[in-house]
């Protein structure tokens, strides 16, 4: 009854699954037919909609140039060249997809974009300065592409409503093979219900006739198990007897491998001997070892034989044979003991030697030489720089404690801090590898400068350090000159010739901290002192210092929150021509004015922003704010804005520039960028990169303060600035040095040769102005002319009608 319950079940099942099937292809086949008006209905905007949309595109175009010539015309010039970007954009869209196979497909299709594009390219130019005066020749060059266009959209519809019709076709297709494949499985279902009925039936006679089999073997089987049962009673004792022998002799069988496995793998040699001092097993890291011949090593054999053998072995087994003789007290007095043994031949052995209750011993050995050695290379690594082999930092610090120890009981030394000048220069513009070759060699010459006693430590970087041992403030200032002395000769790395410097902090021990990490701190505040008295030169450490470098804390903890409060403000120095005498731009200068301390000077502030990284936001802020006010000024006057290197490592510094032309409303070409020597060296190919986009921006580029720094005539090549402005340091000697003066001349002349302007800084005196403008300078700036002032004020000096000129 189950059987034919659960076959009556399957046949509902089938039944239900067929009554899917019907319902599935009914569904799919709207489906498809939905699909299809959909196509049909969406393929009218392929090829033809975009070919249709570009010729009415350029038929608006036609009609706003016509109208644009008739008297009294309202379309304006931006309604013509809207129409113009317009119709310029379906055209990329006729050159992309599907548009661009139809028209390969024929060459007079082809013909027909190559001469829609010659003649937009032809009206370009007639659209950046359009007049009523233009029309005639405009609708000249336009009216002739009307009928080909025309031609070209007609053929696009053709091909259009062809494709519609192939797709409507295939769709009718697929439509009645998914029909019929439908019907097919809605036949095999009722075909498998047919089957499994008939089945059925065959199962229900073979079920019969089993039963009545099943019946007979029944009774046989009884009568067989009483008789086997009474032999499984007498087998059952001899298989439990013969169980408990099999696994004994499992049991030890196993137990003696995993023994052996252990003595094979163990990376220690291992003998043990019983009470008569013969050999009662080893291992083969043991023959190995000690070098026996495996004959020898049986069990049994007396200790003193293999003592005898390794006697005659030769240096190595008499180096060894020390291990065996060692052992002989731990023998005789039956007692244990751990050690290592450094053997004649430079191995260490280390032996572990235990004696057994019963009498006898076991021990092992190991060879440790690899291991001590490899130790001794991980100590010498925590503790050494990987580079120049010279003492890490946790070496210097660990001899610093213990020379202070020393102090307290009259030992004085000094820590002396120092700091590579211009070494970064050398890594970026030659390389790491030279600039490691460079920090190995100050090493070896900081070494041989100093005095034996004396510890060189390299502490990360370019940063060394070094420890004066038992030294009086005379003898640590000789050897710092000594240092600077050595420091200042050239290096030859790598086939360069390279001139660096170093600079030096001092601190004194218990005068200037009694712990390393003061000592540390305020040797960097000495060598942040002679950094700033212009490096090359070595200061001690005074108390003084500590205040400076608490107020630079404060400076950069103000600067933190002065953008965020509005406390920064520009000034605005104008540049006058030499020629004409009228003011040609002017330079934004930052100022800050601190809510407690009033005015910082730039020199102040400036430099700790740039160390704590707030002259990105800093100068985007001074560019979005230079940009607003000089949007209002008149547009032959340009607003020139500095750009500090650290603005060039984001490389969202374009868009930004054209976020803040953009919000001002300022002319690209009224917006002048400078830029200093010193950030060409950093990162060369992607800052030309940057100021590449710039220039294709509109903005104008000028080299900030040219002669200070490398002066490479390769940057003029590789890059054409706008403008050279020459430093104040040169305006300031050059009516007094005459070396000044042929400086200024040269940098003139090459500047006219190049086709760039040039500008004088820092003016301040009638002598200085005359003879910029002799020499051919083209502009000048500085306090004979104009001081620096609010933006209102520039406002109302460049307002119309003001009167715009320099003083005299």
């Amino acid at each position: 009854m189950t059987a034919k319950s659960n076959l009556r079940t399957i046949k509902i099942l089938l039944a239900l699954v067929i009554g899917v099937f019907v319902a599935a292809t009914v569904y799919i086949s709207a489906l498809v037919i939905e699909r299809q008006s959909a196509l049909e209905r969406v393929s009218r905007y392929n090829v033809a909609w975009l070919v249709g949309q570009a010729t009415s595109e350029y038929t608006r175009l036609q009609q706003r140039v016509s109208a644009f010539g008739l008297p009294d015309s309202k379309v304006s010039v931006d309604e013509v060249r809207l129409r113009f970007d317009i119709i310029v954009n379906r055209l990329s869209l006729l050159r992309t997809g599907e548009v661009e196979q139809f028209v390969k497909e024929d060459a007079e299709y082809a013909a027909t974009i190559d001469a829609l594009a010659r003649a937009l390219d032809t009206v370009q130019p007639y659209l950046d300065d359009l007049k009523p005066a233009h029309v005639p020749r405009l609708l000249e060059i336009l009216l002739p592409l009307d009928a080909r266009l025309a031609q070209l959209a007609a053929a696009a519809n053709r091909v259009g409503g062809d494709r519609v019709a192939d797709d409507q076709r295939q769709l009718i297709r697929l439509h009645w093979s998914f029909s019929a494949m439908a019907a097919g499985l809605i036949v095999c279902g009722i075909a498998l219900i047919i089957l499994l009925a008939w089945h059925n039936r065959l199962l229900q006679r073979a079920h019969n006739e089993m039963q009545a089999l099943t019946n007979d073997l029944r009774v046989t089987s009884e009568n067989l198990a009483e008789a086997h049962q009474e032999v499984q009673f007498a087998n059952a004792e001899l298989e439990r007897q013969n169980e408990t022998l099999v696994r004994r002799d499992r049991d030890l069988r196993t137990q003696n491998e995993r023994f052996e496995a252990a003595l094979g793998n163990m990376s220690q040699a291992l003998c043990l001997v019983d009470a008569q001092q013969r050999l009662v097993i080893c291992n083969q890291r043991y023959q190995a070892m000690f070098g026996f011949d495996k004959n020898l090593l049986k069990a049994g054999t007396p200790m003193r034989h293999l003592a005898e053998f390794l006697s005659a072995s030769g240096e190595n087994g008499a180096s060894l044979y020390q291990v065996y003789a060692n052992q002989q007290p731990l023998i005789r007095e039956n007692r244990p003991r751990t050690y290592f043994e450094e053997l004649t031949d430079g191995r260490t052995v280390g032996v572990s030697h235990q004696p057994l209750s019963e009498g006898g011993w076991v021990a092992t050995y190991e060879d440790l030489t690899e291991r001590r050695r490899a130790e001794a290379r991980i100590a010498h690594m925590a503790h050494h720089d990987a580079l120049t082999g010279l003492p890490n930092r946790t070496l210097f610090h660990e001899h610093m404690i213990a020379a202070l120890e020393r102090a307290e009981d009259g030992g004085a030394f000094a820590v002396m801090l120092l700091d590579l000048d211009r070494f970064k220069t050398v890594n970026d513009t030659l390389g790491h590898p030279v600039g490691d070759a460079l920090l190995k060699s100050v090493a070896e010459r900081l070494s041989e400068t100093v005095r034996p006693i004396d510890l060189v430590a390299r502490l990360g970087g370019d940063e060394f350090a070094v420890l004066a041992i038992d030294a009086s403030n005379h003898d640590i200032s000789q050897c710092a000159d000594r240092i600077l002395r050595a420091m200042a000769e050239p290096f030859e790395t790598g086939g360069h010739h390279i001139n660096i410097g170093t600079s030096i902090g001092i601190a004194l021990a218990l005068a200037d901290g009694n712990a390393p990490d003061e000592l540390l701190k305020n040797a960097d505040l000495a060598l942040y002192q002679a950094k700033a008295a212009g490096r090359a030169t070595f200061c001690f450490f005074e108390a003084e210092m500590d205040l400076e470098l608490q107020a630079r804390r404060q400076i950069e903890l103000d600067l933190r929150v002065a953008l965020a409060e509005g406390e920064f403000h520009l000034v605005y120095q104008p540049q006058v021509n030499l020629t004409s005498g009228r003011i040609t731009g002017c330079e934004a200068l930052l100022r800050w004015n601190h809510p407690v301390r009033g005015p910082v000077p730039p020199s102040e502030f400036i430099p700790i922003a740039e160390e704590a990284g707030f002259i990105p936001a800093i100068g985007d802020w001074a560019l979005r704010q230079a940009c607003h006010e000089a949007a209002g000024w008149p547009s032959d006057v340009k607003i020139a804005v500095n750009m500090s290197p650290a603005q060039f490592k984001n490389p969202n510094l374009p868009h930004n520039v054209v976020m803040a032309l953009a919000a001002s409303g300022l002319p690209a070409e009224r917006l002048e960028l400078e830029i200093t020597e010193s950030l060409l060296l950093q990162d060369n190919d992607t800052t030309m990169a940057t100021l590449h986009r710039m220039r294709e921006l509109g903005v104008g580029i000028a080299l900030d303060d040219f002669g200070t720094g490398y002066s490479s005539l390769s940057y003029l090549r590789r890059f054409p600035f706008d403008k050279i402005k020459i430093d104040q340091t040169f305006v300031r000697e050059m009516t007094t040095d005459a070396d000044c003066m042929s400086i200024i001349q040269s940098v003139i002349d090459l500047a006219h040769t190049l086709r760039m302007k040039t500008t004088g800084e820092g003016v301040e005196t009638v002598q200085q102005k005359d003879s910029l403008q002799a020499a051919g300078c083209t502009d000048a700036q500085g306090f004979h002319f104009f001081r620096p002032m609010p933006g209102k004020q520039i406002a109302d000096l460049l307002a119309p009608g003001a009167n715009r000129g320099a003083a005299a």
